[in-house]
């Protein structure tokens, strides 16, 4: 849709979670995300049973996505609420308010669901670390766990970490529609440049869900 499209060539283009001093982290540290009008469940019959569980080629989405609660990387010592942000007024996206949480863009897909979930964290802050700072030292096959308020939990894999120029993420590789079930993990990298108030890089953690 072209409302959809207008708002993805305007995501992270400016500052990203995590990207800012926490002096001005409440203007800087915003993002513009589409709402995943395009996300779909599966049903039963589109499930398919794998012997090989843990290989993201062969792992269907999960039948229903959950709302997350928690956060656990155990490869960095991760262990965050997940809050729940949606969209600003003037439609970028809301930031986490406790910098030890990470922010689940509510309008988007539901993690386990078929799409791009979206999970993003601050990297630090003037203080020091924040909670993904680390996350650019997982690697390839790296477990994410995300639990929902009842402790159903969803384990996606890591498949690839890649940092892009602020100026130039692939926005629907990120954000887009997608016929797999995946979480993104975006935070900020780079050197942090004081003039525009935001870091030089975005990075992205690709992850695929194999199990629950």
């Amino acid at each position: 849709m072209p409302c959809k499209k207008l708002l993805l060539s305007m995501l992270l283009l400016g500052a990203a979670a995590g990207c800012s001093s926490s002096s001005n982290q409440s203007d800087e540290m915003k993002e513009v995300l589409p709402n995943n009008e395009d996300t779909q469940l599966v049903s039963a019959s589109d499930i398919t049973v794998s012997s090989s569980s843990k290989s993201k080629e062969s792992v269907e989405p999960a039948l229903v996505g959950i709302i997350p609660a928690q956060l656990s990387i155990p490869a960095i010592n991760v262990d965050a609420k997940v809050e729940h942000v949606g969209q600003l007024p003037d439609g970028q996206m809301d930031v986490p308010k406790d910098e030890r949480n990470v922010g689940w863009y509510q309008p988007g897909a539901k993690p386990g669901e078929r799409g791009n979930a979206v999970l993003a964290g601050h990297v630090d802050n003037k203080t020091g670390p924040s909670v993904f700072f680390h996350l650019g030292d997982l690697e390839a096959g790296d477990l994410v766990t995300v639990t929902d308020e009842h402790g159903l939990a969803y384990d996606f894999e890591v498949n690839a970490v890649e940092s892009y120029p602020r100026n130039n993420a692939p926005l629907e590789k990120v954000f887009g529609t997608s016929s797999n079930s995946s979480l993104n993990l975006i935070t900020c990298t780079g050197t942090f440049d004081r003039d525009a108030g935001t870091h030089e890089e975005r990075m992205v953690v690709y992850t695929t869900f194999v199990s629950e």
